[in-house]
């Protein structure tokens, strides 16, 4: 009996492991209000307030056209572009607003150009670029951040996973139970 328990408890261990391995940090709420970005093009200062960051990520962000992740269903989106602070930009935010200063004014059809020239750069998420990492639930600009939604790969890679915990207590069941 002793033995079985021993069995039992060490492949709890195994199987939640990987889960407590993979939690991420608490991230800090939002501000009320944005903070106003500037940039400048072709020698001219352009202002981005709170109001057109919330356009741009009620129309783009949360738009299924563009990111297939439900974003607007975290508190948190504007991280996807602001530091952990959100008084400046991390690193997806400084190279989504390097690309509107080369793309023009701060209107909606030039944020959802600099945010389409920003898709196919590999993000800080390992593995990701910027527009797979956001339609995984996960932020391009943080090294830390983890996809919610995983990958096909990733999902045979845990049935493998269970197939060999199972196959382990299969083994451990035989060791343990050996008649002497």
């Amino acid at each position: 009996m002793y033995k079985i328990l021993v069995a039992i408890l060490l492949s709890m261990f195994l199987i939640a492991a990987p889960a407590v391995a993979n939690s991420s940090q608490n991230l800090p709420a939002p501000p009320s209000v944005l903070p106003t970005i500037t940039y400048y093009y072709n020698g001219t200062e352009y202002n981005i307030s709170n109001s057109v960051w919330v356009n741009f990520f009620s129309n783009v962000i949360d738009n299924k056209k563009y990111v297939t992740y439900n974003w607007s269903a975290v508190d948190t989106q504007y991280l996807i572009v602001f530091d952990l602070s959100y008084t400046s930009m991390n690193p997806y935010g400084a190279y989504f607003l390097l690309k509107l200063s080369e793309t023009g004014s701060p209107t909606m059809a030039n944020m959802t150009k600099a945010f389409l020239d920003t898709e196919n750069v590999s993000s800080h998420v390992k593995g990701y670029t910027n527009i797979q990492a956001l339609d995984a639930g996960a932020y391009p600009g943080f090294s830390f951040s983890k996809p919610v939604v995983a990958r096909k790969t990733v999902q045979y890679e845990e049935a493998g996973a269970i197939i060999a915990i199972i196959a382990g207590m299969f083994v451990l069941y035989f060791i343990f139970n050996r008649k002497k």
